[in-house]
């Protein structure tokens, strides 16, 4: 451009980006700014999906599919505006680069490389008299006007190009992981890609269990709960337990044990349709009249409030009756009225699973059962942090509220509060039986760890039997 258009020229073009720079600095919008924030609102958006990764089973428990959707759907919302508005003002800003930038730029070089060819006394004065020539001043034009024009385009649409095509590239990816599971769902079939495949043999599975077809039946019936020849096995079609059955009424309390892994919280999974039904037939009563409390209770996204009346909302809670009033005489059965004021309220938010303390949790959890008072209720280990004496108030007020119980513990403390044993030996046997006086004397149980002295006394007798069977063979 010195050579074509004279020493003035390059000092004019970069006279006229830092105009420009200057115009578009003080015009643009604080998109730094508007970056950090999506940055944070998209993190908050994939963190309410990991939780309900992480909890889902206890969500599914609750029925608190809705709940997680509205507050997934606010989330998605908020990202929605905030990009929209960040878009438009893209879409301006850019507007505005382009005219500054790009077309005034260019209508600028145009202007100086013209100068010459429209002013031949400039071309005469600023090049001398060989560059001022008609011809040379024609042939640098169109030589220099061609290059500059040609080149950015060709820079531009290779960069935007190669940006685009990698980006599609990871969005039909995707895409297309995405339509490959549905159709293995479709088809019944899923495997988890996170899951390694084992290349050896197989562990030995029961022949009388046909894991390749869901044959079980469920019936909705109020008032109890009948495991017919139901047999316990796994998504992965690792078989726990060949055959259970038992009946509970309402009104009759079981406590669960046996070691782990035997299938205790498979049971429960079974009866919160979890898990596929292969054989046998499940009576319970409608899933708004079951409820789970684990041992890790889930804590909602929300205000306090929310954490007790979890899944439903405030309008709900009023509808059924309870007042903030009602809902602290709840929390004063647990021992937690104290979090009220310590907590600053009930509509205070906070991220409540690092706020509480383990006991504390449990705690809110059971209250969250009084709150909804079902026909049963299924505890996992729900007071493992809790204090016996506690522990024994939430229990009894549980009978008086009419709620039967499934209790799963390890802890002799709990016999005297239930009627049932249902007990596992983690070798796919079981015992269901009515407790008697003896039980309750126990101090020890067998609860995930050893034998209840009843157990034991059999066992050696049947050793003594066997062992006088040899002598008189001999």
């Amino acid at each position: 451009m010195h050579l074509a258009s004279g020493g003035e020229a390059p000092f004019y073009m970069i006279g006229y980006f830092f105009l420009s720079g200057v115009v578009l600095r003080a015009l643009s919008p604080p998109f730094g700014k508007y970056t950090a924030v999506e940055q944070k609102l998209e993190g908050d958006f994939r963190f309410a999906h990991s939780r309900i990764i992480a909890h889902s089973e206890e969500i599914a428990f609750y029925n608190g599919a809705e709940r997680e959707k509205e507050g997934v759907n606010s989330s998605f919302d908020k990202i929605a505006r905030h990009v929209r508005k960040v878009y438009t003002m893209r879409f301006a800003n850019g507007i505005l680069d382009s005219v500054l930038v790009k077309y005034c730029a260019t209508m600028t070089a145009y202007y100086l490389l013209a100068r010459p060819v429209f002013d031949p006394s400039y071309a005469t004065e600023h090049m001398g008299r060989v560059s001022a020539d008609p011809t040379k001043i024609v042939e640098d034009y169109s030589r220099n006007s061609g290059y500059l024009v040609n080149l950015s385009q060709a820079v531009g649409r290779l960069i935007l190009a190669g940006r685009d095509l990698t980006r599609f590239a990871g969005y039909t990816s995707r895409v297309s992981e995405l339509f490959e599971v549905l159709e293995d769902i479709k088809k019944g079939r899923y495997e988890r890609t996170m899951v390694t495949k084992n290349e050896g043999p197989s562990a030995p599975q029961s022949q009388a269990v046909n894991t390749n077809d869901l044959k079980g039946k469920v019936v909705t019936q109020d008032g109890v709960i009948i495991f017919d020849k139901v047999p316990i096995v796994t998504p992965n079609n690792d078989v726990l337990l060949k055959e259970l059955s038992f009946k509970v009424t309402k009104g009759t309390d079981v406590i669960i044990a046996g070691p782990n892994g035997c299938g205790k919280s498979s049971l429960f999974r079974i009866l919160g349709d979890l898990w596929p039904l292969f054989g046998g037939t499940v009576t319970k009563p409608h899933p708004s009249k079951l409820f789970y409390v684990p041992q890790k209770p889930y804590l909602a996204l929300g205000t306090f409030r929310d954490q007790v009346i979890y899944p439903d909302t405030k309008q709900q809670a009023l509808a059924k009756g309870f007042t903030d009033q009602k809902l602290f005489e709840l929390l004063s059965v647990v021992h937690l009225g104290y979090l009220i004021d310590r907590e600053g309220g009930w509509n205070s938010v906070q991220d409540w699973a690092d706020v509480l303390s383990g006991g504390e949790k449990q705690r809110v959890a059971m209250a969250r059962l009084f709150y909804h008072r079902p026909q049963f209720a299924i505890l996992d280990e729900c007071t493992s942090a809790v204090s016996i004496d506690v522990e024994g108030i939430m229990y009894e007020h549980a009978r008086q509220s009419g709620i039967t119980l499934f209790t799963v513990s390890h802890r002799p403390s709990l016999i005297r509060y239930h009627e049932y044993l249902l007990r596992f030996d983690g070798e796919g046997n079981y015992q269901f039986r009515k407790l008697d006086k003896e039980d309750m004397q126990q101090t020890a149980f067998g609860f995930g760890h050893g034998k209840s002295k009843r157990i034991q006394k059999l066992e050696e007798d049947d050793r003594d039997g066997e062992d006088a069977d040899t002598e008189n063979s001999v």
